[in-house]
């Protein structure tokens, strides 16, 4: 449960969220300048807007992603944000 307008606690990924990055994988490793072999969704938070939020953390192998992704209510998903972080670091709003 979240607060209004706020995210949700985080939540092991599933295959809904691990399709949203696979969906934009390309605009990240646009974003980062790096190719990434593994690419695996592990946790996410989401906030419903006009359409919905969503803050990813995803393991790249050596570290990790912060994604934040926005799906419009057309469906179509936006790389926002991507930050490297460590595998303890909390998924939080940046």
């Amino acid at each position: 449960m979240s607060n209004a307008g706020g995210y949700t606690e985080p939540r092991k990924a599933d295959e809904q969220i691990q399709e949203l990055c696979n969906q934009v994988k390309d605009q990240v490793e646009a974003k980062t300048g790096k190719d990434y072999i593994q690419f695996t969704a592990i946790l996410y938070r989401t906030q419903v807007v006009a359409g919905i939020n969503y803050l990813i953390k995803v393991d790249v192998g050596d570290s990790y992603l912060h994604l934040w992704l926005y799906q419009d209510l057309s469906d179509h998903v936006v790389v926002m944000k991507v930050q490297e972080h460590k595998k303890d670091d909390p998924l939080v709003p940046f």
